[in-house]
């Protein structure tokens, strides 16, 4: 049954992935037969054909990796005269069938980002309950940095406190809490955060400068962590809670004599102790009782080995509700990030860097953790913005990208002549070269993120952020996305 389970998530990661991009492709498709431009072959799927056929002069095609589609269209491609796959010339398209066909990429993933958003906002979608501040439940003094060196905590020697009351970052208030704070944190503008908090009653102002968090891969991660009490939301049978006699509704208040401040830092302790046996101390309806001797599992969840007790963990009271975002409001959301995102990565003193980012690989194994994790509600809400941000991307002005193709298509209409090829294949050519260059690059540290999830590791997900390609014979868009880990143990 787990084998069955596990067939049917990657099943729906490869259709609704692999869609996001087929019907990018589908768009230039439709919109080129429209506009009589001459199309040589049109696949859904890469790689060598399982099956194929011919109709109206064009090749269509089913391929064996089922990851999107292609569609080939030699007359959009300004840096050449344009060729049959035979060698027999074409004419030159017209700058407005050239903008009218790349534009369609990007139209249809807005398209279908809309329609599948039509469904979150009739659904719902869990997340946050509504929340105007957070109370800072632990700060350290120190930290330590990426070369094992203590370092003051930037946040503390500002002068924050635990129990000190935040209501707004950077002067912008926020409705959902810690999660929306913490976004606002990490894409903080010259990485300087400016916190309004309260204390005592007293409104005060604390302001410090991001740095790097090594347990975030050096995102700007804050050192704080959030007061947010934890429950126990199930128990696992024959786990080592349940031996211990753990029950559902148990409030954890602390773990080896430590507060427990919340769902993170709980975790973060289990997999310090290891094999190490822990002691909990709980609230059970009005009872403090003492737990000791648990004693953690090794354990392999959804590819990723852990140290667990058999627990699934919530927040108390519950801190989660469903939202019904409209989906223009999910659009806006992901023109927002986006923005925010490519910001921090030009923003020398914000520590957002391109190894943030993330590829094919990188998503495909955030989409199975979430999937796994929070459903296929959650995945189908991070399809959404893929869907969207592939949109969004491709229409940067940039040669290889649709945006490209339609400013020189513009370039052409103002000036009233051909840019010479040269010109645009040497601006393919070394664009071509940064992007795959670029793409290898995100792929490595998305191949350190799937390997280091699966070994055991203190470490929690890092927040990543979108990035994107898209590459012509027309195909191809890579992109993902900030993320919430869920706690789980």
């Amino acid at each position: 049954m787990e084998i069955v389970t596990i067939v049917v998530k990657i099943l729906f990661i490869v259709f609704f992935f692999g869609f996001c991009i087929f019907i990018h492709e589908f768009g230039h498709l439709l919109v080129a037969m429209w506009r009589g431009l001459h199309i040589e072959k049109f696949s859904v799927g890469f790689g060598r054909a399982i099956y194929k056929w011919r109709k109206n002069d064009i090749d269509y095609q089913i391929g064996w990796l089922p990851f999107g589609g292609f569609v080939a269209l030699p007359q959009l491609d300004p840096s050449e005269d344009p060729k049959t796959s035979d060698g027999e010339p074409l004419p030159q398209a017209k700058p407005s069938d050239r903008i009218l066909t790349a534009f369609a990429g990007p139209l249809f993933n807005i398209i279908f980002g809309f329609f599948l958003a039509c469904f979150i906002w009739q659904i719902g979608i869990e997340g946050p309950a509504p929340a105007k501040s957070f109370i800072v439940g632990h700060i350290p003094e120190t930290y330590v940095n990426e070369n094992g060196v203590a370092k003051p905590n930037p946040e503390y020697t500002a002068g924050l406190r635990v129990g000190d009351i935040v209501v707004a970052v950077n002067g912008e208030s926020f409705e959902r809490g810690w999660q929306e704070a913490l976004e606002k944190i990490v894409y903080s503008s010259n990485g300087t955060v400016r916190l309004s908090i309260t204390r005592g009653g007293e409104p005060q102002i604390v302001e410090y400068n991001l740095v790097s968090n090594p347990d975030y891969e050096g995102l700007g991660y804050p050192f704080m962590s959030p007061r947010l009490p934890t429950r126990v939301g199930g128990v696992m049978p024959d786990s080592p809670a349940m031996k211990s006699g753990l029950q559902e509704g148990d409030i954890l208040l602390e773990i080896n004599g430590e507060e427990v401040i919340n769902s993170e830092l709980l975790i973060k302790r289990i997999q310090e102790a290891g094999s190490t046996p822990v002691s909990l101390k709980i609230r059970r309806a009005k009872n403090s009782l003492l737990i000791s001797k648990i004693v953690p599992e090794l354990k392999s969840v959804d590819g990723e080995s852990r140290f667990l007790i058999g627990i699934q963990i919530e927040t108390a009271p519950a801190a989660r509700v469903l939202y019904y975002p409209t989906p223009l409001k999910q659009f806006n959301d992901v023109i927002s990030r986006t923005y925010k995102t490519f910001r921090g990565l030009f923003d020398q003193k914000n520590p957002i860097k391109a190894k943030h980012m993330s590829g094919p690989v990188g998503i495909f194994h955030m989409l199975y953790v979430i999937v796994s994790n929070a459903g296929f509600i959650a995945a189908l809400n991070l399809i959404i913005l893929i869907t969207f941000s592939l949109a969004i991307i491709n229409l940067f002005p940039l040669p290889i990208l649709d945006g490209g193709h339609i400013a020189i298509a513009l370039i052409e209409l103002i000036i009233r002549r051909r840019i010479p090829p040269k010109i645009t294949l040497a601006l393919s050519y070394m664009f071509a070269a940064l992007l795959i260059s670029f793409m290898l690059y995100v792929t490595f540290y998305d191949a350190k993120r799937v390997k280091k999830s699966i070994y055991p590791s203190a470490s929690p997900e890092p927040v990543t952020a979108p990035a994107s390609g898209d590459s012509h014979q027309i195909e191809g868009s890579k992109n993902s996305l900030p993320t919430d880990p869920d706690a789980n143990d």
